[in-house]
């Protein structure tokens, strides 16, 4: 008998790695729930009082404690059959206010962070012939809002790191599969990083960030419950093999096929409904 599923969850102080966390240990799943702050680690130490959960402290941004985190697990439980890769964050701004640590910032987390962890794992994966890996998306993957290019560029990179991923892992036995999902009610809105130039007083770009912070604060208001997105996580580690993609909200499904099958004239004249400053007057 091999025993209950071993899995590691990047991202799980807060938000939808915390409620992933809980959910998979309320299956029976032996949890290792990766935070990096210490601070704010606290309402995932108080799901360990009743579940199998165990909090790994773990900065995907730091190669070594990556790799001594995963040490860690494997002299553990010998094995890991899961891997959420859930860490990363929203740096919001107009390209041109954003500085170079910004950006660096943002793919650090959400594209080096992400690939540290799933090739610090893969070694063990690949030995034991088997191992589920899915990738935390975003329909920004497939329309970059203005105001979000970098979070946008870290999600596509996400999903070309998945796409190719899943091909080489295969013959191992390991599978490789990607979450899409929209606006979820967590903690990103309050996570949001805001670049270094948003608002200054010498930004060309005031106006529209006004705007924009208005039309997120209006969309988020109306976000799909955290909850749902956690059923299409544990539907997808349910599937064996997994699909390539899962998408979550009705609205993540019009983005991602109209994305495609729409001219590009067609989608920004859209797009340019909703960002009325984002589209020529004349």
């Amino acid at each position: 008998m091999r025993g209950p599923q071993i899995a590691l969850v990047t991202g799980a102080n807060s938000g939808l790695g915390l409620a992933c966390s809980k959910a998979l240990a309320e299956k029976g799943a032996r949890v290792y729930a990766a935070y990096r702050n210490p601070r704010k680690a606290g309402p995932l130490w108080e799901l360990t009082r009743a579940l199998p959960v165990f909090p790994l402290l773990m900065d995907v941004n730091r190669a070594p404690s990556v790799e001594r985190g995963v040490r860690q697990l494997l002299r553990r439980e010998g094995r890991i059959d899961v891997l959420l890769n859930n860490a990363g964050f929203v740096m919001a701004g107009f390209w041109e206010d954003l500085s170079d640590k910004d950006l660096k910032d943002q793919f650090e987390t959400n594209v080096f962070g992400l690939l540290r962890v799933a090739r610090a794992v893969l070694p063990s994966m690949r030995k034991q012939g088997s191992g589920k890996i899915l990738n935390m998306g975003s329909v920004a993957a497939f329309a970059a809002p203005p105001g979000l290019g970098p979070y946008s560029a870290t999600k596509f990179a996400v999903n070309s790191i998945t796409e190719a991923l899943r091909m080489e892992a295969r013959p191992w036995g390991v599978e490789v599969a990607e979450v899409n999902p929209g606006e979820i009610h967590t903690s990103v809105v309050q996570n949001t990083r805001m670049g270094e130039g948003v608002f200054s007083a010498r930004s060309p770009y005031s106006p529209f960030t006004r705007q924009f912070e208005k039309l997120a604060k209006e969309r988020f208001e109306k976000a799909a419950p955290v909850e749902k997105l956690v059923q299409v996580v544990l539907k997808a580690l349910g599937h064996s093999p997994m699909k390539r993609r899962y998408l979550v909200r009705p609205d993540d499904y019009a983005i991602y096929y109209l994305r495609w099958l729409l001219p590009d004239a067609l989608w920004e004249w859209g797009l340019g409904r909703m960002f009325p400053w984002s589209w020529p007057t004349e």
